[in-house]
């Protein structure tokens, strides 16, 4: 698929059908996937990572009901909710938060959870406020069922520390990844790197009042601590699932590229902005009423129909 012929879909209205194949083609990964992990009988915990923006939460609640959908109980769980908090956060060498960090988590918290449920036993389930950057247990205590699934994501959750005392055998991996088919130059596809941005650009600005210029410039930090945390636990993945939707910059289009206008100097931000304001340039808007409720996408642009 080409800017071009995304466009031509735009012009001749066709582009309403070309968003539900690109939403249904996920949906039968998530589907083929779900019936890979329940062919395994002893699999209780299905860790899911990936990078910035790469779509985790929503992948995890949509292969959450596939397994459902297969007779197996699923229950979903962030890393998010197992933060330590500013006062405990590392620090980079600068003195800044390093929220990249293992250490982040509350490692010891989460294994003991964990193990604790697979043993049968009961936890009050941990929550975070990320108001006040505190995390906190949940009043009512929680179990899973004898052949309950915990569907656990999180840019670490490939880390083995964070799965100490499980079997192997009771784990399944999957790594997400936006891997476009969007072919934006002669022979080149949308990086993921490009794609990730994007969706984060928007999502700041919508959800957390952050500008454009704070994410381009914590952007290097993020892939840096990505190298470090993330590359090299991917290759253990039983899966890759791809969280690319062909159509998405069009959509992202109406959010970001009245943002990326103000750039014109020669700070590699600058020139970065002004390369994707310059891609999306060329790219027809369509309009966010399109996307379906429960799509990738609306983890960046808000009316998700899921429970985040």
């Amino acid at each position: 698929m080409t800017i071009d012929e995304l466009n031509q879909l735009t012009r001749t209205g066709g582009i309403d059908e070309f968003i539900r194949v690109c939403e249904a083609r996920q949906e039968k990964e998530l589907s083929r996937i779900a019936d890979e992990i329940c062919e395994r009988d002893d699999v209780r915990l299905v860790l899911l990572a990936g990078g910035s923006s790469a779509g985790k939460t929503t992948t995890a609640k949509r292969l959450s009901t596939q397994l459902r959908v297969n007779g197996r109980e699923a229950f979903h769980f962030s890393t998010d909710d197992y933060f330590v908090g500013d006062d405990l956060n590392p620090r980079d060498e600068n003195g800044e938060f390093d929220y990249e960090h293992v250490e982040c988590v509350d490692i010891r918290r989460l294994v003991h959870d964990l193990n604790a449920l697979f043993r049968g036993e009961q936890i009050h389930k941990r929550r975070f406020n990320f108001k006040r950057h505190e995390g906190y247990d949940s009043i009512e205590k929680f179990e899973i069922p004898p052949r309950g699934i915990v569907v656990l994501e999180g840019i670490h959750a490939l880390n083995p520390r964070l799965t100490e005392g499980i079997a192997e055998e009771c784990k399944y991996r999957v790594f997400v990844e936006p891997q476009s088919r969007l072919i934006i130059a002669p022979r080149t596809p949308l990086s993921t790197y490009d794609s990730r941005l994007l969706r984060r650009i928007v999502r700041d600005n919508e959800f957390r009042k952050v500008s454009p210029e704070t994410t381009f410039r914590m952007w290097p930090k993020v892939l840096a601590g990505e190298q470090r945390w993330i590359e090299p636990f991917r290759c253990h993945a039983d899966v890759t699932f791809d969280s690319s939707l062909e159509y998405e910059l069009a959509v992202l289009r109406g959010y970001v590229h009245g943002l990326l206008a103000r750039y014109h100097g020669r700070h590699p931000e600058d020139l970065r902005a002004r390369r994707l304001f310059d891609m999306l340039d060329t790219i027809k808007y369509v309009s966010p009423m399109l996307v379906p409720g429960n799509s990738i996408l609306r983890e960046s642009i808000g009316g998700s129909q899921l429970d985040y």
